[in-house]
């Protein structure tokens, strides 16, 4: 993908913006199209700006390079890794490759799509630049900031007679950022405010942040020798830190609903049953937070009125259906938390259930065996004469 630098005027947006409006049989020229885009980009940026602050959110660490047979490291020269930093205008700069710098150079312009390692702006890529020396060693800065780019270039169709067929025009616009080195750290990444969380809820009036005059942002400090050989890296000492919640996260603490007792277990069928549910976190404040399934009807549910109660037991009025379906079924309650605990009741015949249900006769017990008397000799009656 052939791209080409673009040199884009660095600005903060502050004044009111200004965005096309579309009508029917309107002629739209390019400038209508850029301008909505410019539109929602510069909303960005003063967004970025005003209420995130500009410098390095993560990562874009400066490195030593490891000689070919890692035994050294390269003399000039330091990789900067990828990372995410917010520009001093509110641009976004994306490093997503690991870079490498030759500090004799006055740095690189990548744009999206090019291969990780060393690059070199192509008009001075040969050109080296004679560092300050003052005997001892040589302080250098890496920094970035914002460069847009021009990339895909396409033939454009001829306006008439055809004059212009070899004529082509970039088709894209392409983020990118450019590393450059820098002699001194700037007073922008010095004197950090004091760290004060009262201040964000407290204090006085703020006023808006002016616009930066310059767009850098320092990643690190390094020290060389004459002769090339990094003594030092520091990835701190002039570097500025965007505060960002990227990073935090928290897990809820749900109080979970849960379900230990429940008095009568059974609902009686053709009748108005009253439930007390007893539990933790029992929250559940209204009928359509209570489910027994198809036939059963929640038609009130209230919280206990001991304080000390609350939370701890619920009192449920149901009315089951004469021809709902008996036998078990779940008893369901739902908390304002979507948070859920299930038990199982029974749906049982209200007669049966009162015991006017007549008992069923027990089964006839089997004859026992009758007890033939013995024969004996019968006594003759002595009658007198």
């Amino acid at each position: 993908m052939k791209t080409i630098t673009k040199f884009v005027r660095d600005f903060c947006a502050d004044g009111l913006l200004e965005r096309p409006r579309y009508f029917p049989r309107q002629l739209i020229t390019p400038a209508d199209m850029t301008l909505e885009q410019n539109y929602f980009r510069d909303k960005m940026r003063r967004h970025n700006r005003l209420l995130h602050g500009w410098g390095v959110v993560c990562g874009a660490r400066v490195c030593l390079v490891p000689s070919a047979d890692e035994s050294d490291a390269e003399p000039w020269k330091v990789a900067v890794h990828p990372g995410y930093i917010l520009g001093p205008f509110g641009d976004e700069i994306v490093i997503d490759r690991e870079r490498v710098i030759d500090l004799r150079t006055e740095g690189l312009i990548s744009a999206c799509g090019e291969p990780a390692g060393e690059a070199s702006d192509p008009w001075c890529s040969d050109v080296f630049i004679r560092r300050h020396d003052d005997g001892r060693e040589i302080t250098l800065y890496v920094a970035v900031k914002y460069k847009e780019a021009l990339a895909r270039p396409v033939r454009v169709q001829p306006a008439s007679c055809g004059c212009g067929d070899t004529q082509c025009e970039f088709s894209r616009f392409c983020d990118g950022y450019e590393i450059g080195v820098l002699n001194n750290c700037p007073e922008s990444h010095k004197y950090p405010p004091p760290v004060d969380f009262d201040a964000l809820v407290t204090g006085e009036l703020l006023d808006c942040p002016e616009c930066p005059n310059d767009p850098w942002v320092v990643l690190a400090r390094v020290r060389l020798t004459s002769d090339g050989v990094i003594q030092e890296i520091d990835n701190c000492s002039c570097r500025r830190i965007v505060i960002s919640f990227g990073r935090f996260w928290r897990r809820c603490e749900s109080d979970m609903i849960s379900i230990s007792d429940v008095t009568p277990r059974e609902l009686n069928r053709g009748a108005e049953t009253l439930i007390t549910v007893e539990g933790t976190n029992l929250f559940s404040n209204s009928p359509s937070m209570v489910s027994l399934g198809a036939g059963a009807y929640v038609t009130d549910v209230r919280q206990p009125t001991d304080p000390s109660q609350v939370g701890k037991q619920l009192e449920i009025t149901v009315s089951v259906d004469e021809n709902a379906a008996t036998g078990p079924r779940d008893l369901r309650l739902i908390n304002p938390d979507c948070s859920t605990a299930v038990t199982q009741i029974t749906v049982s015949d209200r007669a049966r259930a009162s015991g006017l249900t007549p008992q069923p006769e027990p089964p006839p017990r089997p004859p026992a065996d009758i007890e033939t008397p013995s024969k004996k000799p019968s006594k003759k009656r002595r009658v007198e004469k």
